[in-house]
């Protein structure tokens, strides 16, 4: 254990605090049992989150959600499924290629084998070139597992495809929940079940609630994301994503060609910190969430410069 600055460094095991790149924490347990047995219009729900998904079903995860709108296309295992990023980095999440191992291939390049598009919306940042995929006429498959509260300039994402992938964790305070949406009408929910478990009367009435704060999560996103880039731009790490106005982070990304970052991952998870490498790239991301303040991210941002110092 360091003392450095005010702040512990390699904290015994037992102290270590949590900052995920989910707003979930212990304390919202409690938020989201009472959240649940607050009186509410069951029709006036209905109506708010059709507005916001269109035709959907909740299901337990994103990963779910993938399986079943790869379930449509009665994929052969010579089929590929052809892999579209916003970053154009070559990294899939593992979350998404093994729901479509359980089908058929998948590729970074489209070919005659090429049976559908997965375009993957990452960390908030929406694929620009949505129309020329749709002039393919081939089917597609939005992934917005990162992106729930981004869009482009026409308004159109998770509308191009036959379906979107939504995970409310990434944004909401809750332990699960994905959503999938399906555009397409041939599309039959009769295996998707026509009465609601009880998770998925939950994660309604839950993500209805949260959905009402909708205008002020997105702006503490920002916030946070504006003041990372701000702190860490001083000491020479670079913000990946410029955004534009219709887009929100899921994480904040930076770059930088001095740091090792593999070690850099371990230092940081060992205090508390959730984040990862963007393998392919020399970049790093933290958490942005909506309930992280000044303090968390001073708290981030430090660990960061102690590892920066020690490291040169």
């Amino acid at each position: 254990m360091i003392y450095w600055k005010g702040q512990i460094i390699n904290p015994e095991d037992f102290r270590v605090p949590s900052y995920y790149i989910s707003p979930f924490n212990v304390k919202e347990l409690s938020k989201i049992d009472k959240i649940k047995s607050i009186p509410l219009d069951h029709n006036d729900m209905i109506a708010k989150l059709n507005s916001k998904f269109g035709n959907h079903k909740y299901l337990i995860n994103g990963k779910e959600a993938i399986y079943k709108a790869l379930s449509f296309y009665n994929l052969d295992k010579g089929d590929e499924v052809y892999i579209v990023t916003s970053t154009g980095n070559k990294y899939v999440s593992s979350c998404v290629t093994n729901e479509i191992e359980k089908y058929c291939n998948w590729s970074r390049k489209r070919s005659d084998k090429t049976k559908l598009i997965f375009v993957i919306h990452e960390f908030g940042v929406v694929y620009k070139q949505m129309n020329e995929l749709k002039e393919t006429n081939l089917p597609i498959i939005e992934d917005l597992a990162m992106s729930l509260f981004s869009n482009d300039s026409d308004g159109k994402i998770g509308t191009y495809g036959d379906f979107a992938i939504y995970s409310l964790p990434k944004f909401f305070p809750i332990q699960f929940g994905g959503v999938l949406r399906y555009n397409n009408p041939k599309f039959s929910d009769d295996e998707l079940g026509k009465n609601d478990l009880p998770f998925q009367i939950d994660l309604k009435q839950t993500s209805h609630f949260y959905f009402k704060k909708e205008k002020k999560i997105i702006k503490k996103r920002l916030a946070n994301y504006n003041y990372y880039a701000l702190k860490l731009n001083e000491i020479g790490l670079n913000t990946r994503f410029i955004l534009n106005s219709k887009e929100t982070p899921s994480v904040f990304m930076f770059t930088t060609d001095s740091l090792n970052l593999n070690e850099l991952k371990v230092f940081m998870q060992k205090n508390g910190v959730e984040c990862s490498v963007f393998y392919g790239e020399n970049a790093f991301y933290l958490p942005v969430h909506q309930n992280l303040k000044r303090f968390d991210l001073d708290f981030i941002i430090n660990l960061i410069k102690y590892f920066t110092i020690e490291n040169q």
